[in-house]
């Protein structure tokens, strides 16, 4: 099976000269699915959201997405105090939570968005609780996929704040078996198992860069390709060239499901 993981497009401050491109490299990849982290927008205005809208009518593969903490209100107080999530159900997608399973995986999107919180994410004991089962039920013969906007660690120069929540769901779900996170947010490209608890790296944590944003933080433009084969995942980065805007393969990583978490295959291939 095989992902393409989208994440922080930022309709209002994207690079109108690499959405083509973009386009056409997702649609190369031919993934089973295409998946989308969050901040589809800057400012959650109804200009923006339409082009984030036109972009997603573009897609030549399904998709499933989950919104980010750009894609709701800031200055509009009554909408952020009242709905939310109204502008992004609207032009982007009614479900908040997707969930989608074949044979060889299972994807689960989380929401994790705070309304009184404008950076800082918060993932809810019950979402927790239900991942765990997701988890738990489907680990020995599935390769679980955990899709949020927000990462749920961070390395120790990021300025960023780590939601609320992030440690007690990675321990509870280091219990539950092997999984992966996928979540953008820091505008940065990680792919790293996480030690939660017991020597077990049972969380593979992959966090991608911004898309199409101009705010970069010293990072190119990006994309993932994600290929699950068996207990095998990969993740493939894919970067912009901005000599002649297109997107080519950067980097690869492979990693294997065992008993023990995720052991790293890169070096080895």
């Amino acid at each position: 099976m095989r992902l393409v993981l989208l994440t922080d497009l930022h309709f209002g401050r994207a690079q109108p000269d690499l959405v083509q491109p973009l386009l056409d490299s997702v649609a190369k990849a031919d993934p089973d699915l295409i998946v989308i982290a969050g901040d589809f927008v800057q400012r959650a205005r109804a200009s923006q959201f339409s082009d984030a809208r036109a972009f997603v009518d573009r897609l030549q593969h399904d998709w499933i997405a989950v919104p980010g903490n750009h894609d709701i209100p800031l200055f509009n107080i009554l909408a952020r105090a009242l709905a939310p999530r109204a502008a992004y159900r609207r032009w982007i997608a009614a479900n908040t939570e997707p969930m989608f399973e074949t044979d060889e995986a299972v994807v689960v999107g989380l929401d994790t968005t705070h309304r009184w919180s404008h950076q800082r994410g918060l993932i809810r004991p019950a979402q927790i609780e239900r991942v765990g089962r997701v988890i738990r039920n489907n680990c020995r013969d599935r390769i679980v996929v955990v899709m949020a906007h927000h990462p749920f660690h961070h390395a120790p120069d990021v300025e960023k704040k780590v939601m609320k929540g992030a440690a007690d769901a990675l321990d509870h779900w280091s219990e539950c078996g092997p999984h992966v996170i996928l979540s953008g947010h820091l505008h940065t490209w990680t792919v790293e198992p996480f030690l939660a608890q017991k020597n077990k790296l049972m969380t593979l944590q992959v966090h991608c860069g911004t898309g199409l944003s101009t705010r970069l933080r010293g990072d190119p433009n990006e994309y993932a390709i994600l290929d699950l084969d068996g207990a095998t995942f990969s993740a493939c980065r894919m970067t912009a060239d901005t000599s002649d805007a297109t997107f080519t393969a950067r980097s690869n990583a492979r990693y294997a499901r065992t008993a023990l978490g995720w052991e790293n295959l890169t070096a080895s291939s």
